[in-house]
């Protein structure tokens, strides 16, 4: 899904995670502060995204990583923005830890 959003490439490599930001919040997708943003990763923690924000106000917990959906779509949009290949995993979940978001790493593939 993040591939078929209509997003234009950044234009400056180090604009990415600002522009990531302004199109989840445009989406309506979540809430993200990004945490640290280097051109190999970029973590940030994301909050009130649809897989999760439901379950946890009913108190329902999960072990392991469960937003998925947002970890692939992370990647896709930020490989539109970079135009560079992209993986995305969940680092922590907040239906496991408890806290009010959850963390991800987008890494950039080198050849």
């Amino acid at each position: 899904m993040g591939t078929t959003l209509k997003v234009k490439q950044s234009k400056d490599i180090n604009q990415i995670p600002n522009d990531l930001k302004d199109l989840i919040s445009q989406f309506n997708l979540g809430e993200i502060e990004i945490t640290e943003a280097t051109d190999e990763i970029i973590e940030l923690k994301m909050k009130d995204h649809s897989s999760i924000k439901d379950l946890i106000k009913k108190g329902i917990k999960a072990t392991g990583s469960f937003c998925s959906f947002e970890a692939g779509l992370l990647a896709g949009i930020v490989e539109k923005l970079s135009d560079r290949n992209c993986f995305a995993q969940e680092i922590g979940c907040s239906m496991e830890t408890g806290e009010d978001n959850c963390k991800f790493m987008v890494i950039f593939q080198t050849e």
